[in-house]
């Protein structure tokens, strides 16, 4: 019998354990009371309230997982209409994605103009290696591009600094595609001539069949009763799987191995922070990168050094409720660029996104505060952060009255901060993980911090455990 050991109870580690096909012992192991990671949703009094991740973007492994799940009919689209806005000269500025973007408020004829100079701007040089995402985008698409396309994006996705973070392991799809085409424009014009053709080769659904595959349509998301439903879900099914154990309150410790397996002892064994044991034929960990290094630091020699010093945001989420009308905000919500004297990273508008966020007579707008530039506001008593959240959300709509309630979550190491050159502590990690047999890892600094993606690689790992 085959056992199998889970150091974290998020969504990844969830998703793995419940893709698990062979018998044996799953355990896994959460540090925190509460599965879910960062997914937190408050419900009381009609509000369904976000704490961490508003939305869930899916990929093609979390439409398997929803309806293998059973949550297809507890699903809840976000409005396709609703408008994104960027904040420029302190107003909020629809930005309207495709061909039409000529036509926003966002950026200058000046910066519209070099934006359609990118197919002519010549590849990026051989010994390039890495850059930073602020470098890419204004590189290839000019300086506006930069801080009113990459500074709000940064902001919104990783809470981080454009001019150090990564854009290699960052946004890989963006860099790969100028290598592939030393263009972003003339990548997707040539994916999308592929997918185009596949199309017609496979017939009008475009499915099995020769010619490129049909592109998976991602929706936005969230679940009648929030998004940790899902987390819920999961518990759940797992609380009903033979061999699958899950205990809260059980923070690692101490890891041995690999141990001699020889007789059919364990490759691991787990020590908890309470003082219990357990052992592994396969340790499976979905931990921050300085964790990873402090328990395994000895036998990671070519890449714990780095994930000891990765360092992560924090970020600081302020919910508020207001009384509704007609100065209600529209839309998904509303991304600031640094320099605008808003120290916001960034306003959603959930109730406008989603039906049944607030009761009748109310909207819910959620704040961000903190990240990499600004970590001292994150860490702030909760009378500043309320009043930076309320005061900045009434800025941007000034018929905004005063809020009626409130909800705070912290969350001291929030999205961990890619370094440039960070694919090399990740191939130093690929050779240190060759002599550790039974050992998986993954997180966010390694396979991607969206939860579409985390549920990818859950699944992958999942199906992989003997």
């Amino acid at each position: 019998m085959t056992r199998v050991v889970i150091l974290g109870g998020g969504i990844a580690g969830l998703t793995a354990a419940f893709r698990r096909t062979s018998s044996g012992v799953t355990t896994v192991l959460e540090a925190s009371p509460a599965l879910g990671g960062s997914v937190v949703t408050v419900r009381e009094g009609g509000f369904v309230i976000e704490g961490g991740p508003s939305t869930l973007r899916t990929t093609e492994a979390t439409d398997r997982l929803l309806a293998d799940l059973g949550l297809e009919p507890r699903i809840v689209k976000a409005d396709g209409r609703a408008p994104r806005w960027i904040v420029r000269g302190g107003i909020p500025r629809a930005v309207v994605p495709g061909p039409a973007a000529l036509l926003n408020e966002v950026f200058t004829w000046k910066g519209k103009l070099r934006l359609l100079k990118e197919p002519f701007i010549p590849g990026r040089p051989p010994d390039l290696e890495d850059e930073s995402v602020a470098s890419f985008f204004a590189r290839r698409f000019g300086p506006e591009a930069a801080r009113y396309g990459a500074g709000p994006m940064v902001s919104g996705v990783y809470a981080g600094d454009p001019d150090s973070l990564s854009m290699r392991s960052a946004f890989p799809r963006l860099w790969l595609a100028e290598t592939r085409s030393g263009s972003v424009v003339r990548d997707f014009l040539r994916g999308k001539e592929k997918r185009s053709e596949g199309a017609e080769q496979n017939g009008a659904g475009g499915t099995a069949g020769s010619g490129a595959p049909v592109r998976h349509r991602a929706r936005t998301l969230t679940f009648d009763t929030g998004l940790t439903l899902l987390i819920e879900t999961l518990q759940q099914h797992l609380s009903l799987c033979p061999g699958c154990h899950i205990e809260t309150g059980a923070a690692a410790a101490a890891v041995e191995g690999p141990l001699d397996a020889a007789g059919g002892g364990p490759r691991w064994r787990v020590r908890t922070a309470d003082g219990r044991t357990f052992e592994a034929d396969t340790l499976v960990s979905t931990l921050g990168a300085p964790l990873v290094a402090r328990l395994l630091g000895d036998r990671l020699p070519r890449s714990s050094t780095a994930l000891a010093a990765m360092k992560s945001s924090a970020v600081t989420v302020v919910a508020l409720a207001w009384p509704d009308g007609p100065h209600a905000p529209k839309g998904f919500g509303a991304l600031v660029p640094r320099g605008e004297g808003i120290r916001s990273l960034g306003v959603l508008y959930p109730s406008s996104l989603f039906e049944n966020r607030a009761p009748a007579g109310s909207i819910l707008t959620t704040s961000f505060l903190g990240g990499a530039l600004d970590p001292a506001l994150a860490a702030a008593p909760d009378a500043e952060v309320l009043a930076v959240a309320s005061e900045e959300a009434k800025r941007l709509h000034p018929a905004l009255p005063a809020p009626a309630r409130s909800w705070i979550f912290r969350w001291p190491a929030a999205i961990p901060q890619l370094p440039l050159c960070h694919y090399r502590t990740l191939a130093a990690l690929e050779d240190d993980l060759a002599s550790l047999p039974g050992l998986v890892l993954t997180g966010a600094w390694r396979d991607g911090i969206a939860m579409g993606e985390r549920i990818a690689r859950g699944e992958a790992i999942g199906r992989s455990l003997a």
